[in-house]
């Protein structure tokens, strides 16, 4: 008989490993014969007809990508036709849209996996982490534009009140986009191989992590250089991941120390899943974001759409990272926030 083993849950909850993979089991038997939600159809509808009018926009323009502001002010204004002021209205705004209905679509998958919805069981969670993403990229994005200045951003409206609407969307799927996408993986039983021996975390490496990650994030504040991206895109789980498992949060560190690695590469996965997606939705957009990133050399000639092959390392750790910020950004919302049911759960 197989040795009962159980493992400490984030939230305080104690559930046998056994039990865990069980009831994976079960729920993905349960798929079989089950009526697939509506959003799935309505989220794959919503992005295969925006990839199509924008596409119909490239093609009425007779124009490629657009790679720079002095190719965009030279863009020619749509034909005439409803359907060509559609698609240009599309074209602009392409990543809000997209990813609206990626998440629908998303949210029909989960639903079908396990037989409900985590969107739907703590809507309240999934709310929070909505706005919570905005804040979370509005700090990327205030550390790139006031120091390292290694993306920019053009077609974008120069007033304020007329790209809040845009930047509340496109800012917001960020999260929920990488979580629940990892989410579909670990309900898929994808990482349940990657289990091993507890092991028990010595006292000191909290401390000694969260102080790496401190020096991490403070780099680009004063190197003020776009290599400082090498330390952005994962300072935040050194810093902030030791200080969950301190105060008994979901957390990285406890997942290793109880022998569980499927959520951390869960995370892996949707942050470049994800960071494969934004690229393409970005490349044929017309408010879009561009990159500099001269210290990859020679190699930053070679590109995925518009990032350079190399800089989609960092959409690794960036969907942990996205992770473990929103776990300390949910401690001051507990009795308002729905808590993680287990360690198999990114949301």
């Amino acid at each position: 008989m197989t040795p009962h083993r159980a493992m400490t849950l984030p939230e305080g909850m104690t559930l046998p490993v056994n039990s865990l993979v069980a009831g994976s089991a079960i729920s993905t038997r349960a798929v079989t014969g089950r009526r697939w939600p509506r959003t799935i159809l309505i989220g794959l509808l919503f992005v295969i007809a925006a990839e199509a009018l924008l596409f119909t926009d490239v093609h009425l323009s007779h124009r490629g990508a657009v790679r720079n502001a002095t190719q965009l002010a030279e863009l020619a204004p749509p034909a005439e036709g409803w359907l060509a002021h559609i698609a240009r209205d599309v074209a602009t705004n392409m990543t809000p849209i997209a990813w609206f209905g990626f998440l629908f679509m998303l949210e029909g998958i989960l639903c079908l996996q396990r037989g409900r919805s985590p969107i739907r069981q703590r809507p309240h969670h999934f709310a929070m982490m909505f706005i919570a993403s905005v804040v979370i990229w509005c700090v990327f994005d205030w550390v790139n534009f006031y120091f390292i200045h290694a993306w920019t951003y053009f077609g974008i409206p120069p007033l304020v009140q007329d790209k809040l609407p845009e930047y509340f969307i496109a800012f917001g799927t960020i999260v929920p986009g990488m979580l629940m996408t990892g989410q579909v993986l670990l309900n898929s039983r994808m990482f349940d191989w990657a289990r091993g021996r507890p092991w028990r975390i010595p006292r000191w490496v909290p401390l000694v992590t969260s102080m790496a990650g401190l020096a991490m994030f403070v780099w680009p504040f004063t190197s003020r250089d776009p290599i400082s991206n090498l330390t952005l895109w994962a300072s935040l789980v050194f810093l902030l991941d030791p200080i969950n498992l301190v105060l008994g949060r979901p957390s990285m560190l406890r997942d290793w120390s109880n022998g569980w690695y499927g959520r951390t590469l869960a995370a892996f996965a949707g942050g470049l899943i994800c960071g494969l997606l934004w690229e393409f939705w970005n490349y044929w957009a017309l408010a879009k974001w561009a990159y500099d990133l001269p210290f990859l050399g020679a190699t930053r000639h070679y590109h995925y759409f518009e990032m350079p092959l190399l800089g989609l390392i960092g959409f690794i750790p960036f969907g942990l990272e996205c992770w473990v910020m929103w776990q300390t950004t949910r401690i001051p919302l507990d009795g308002l926030v729905e808590p993680l049911p287990g360690d198999r759960d990114l949301l």
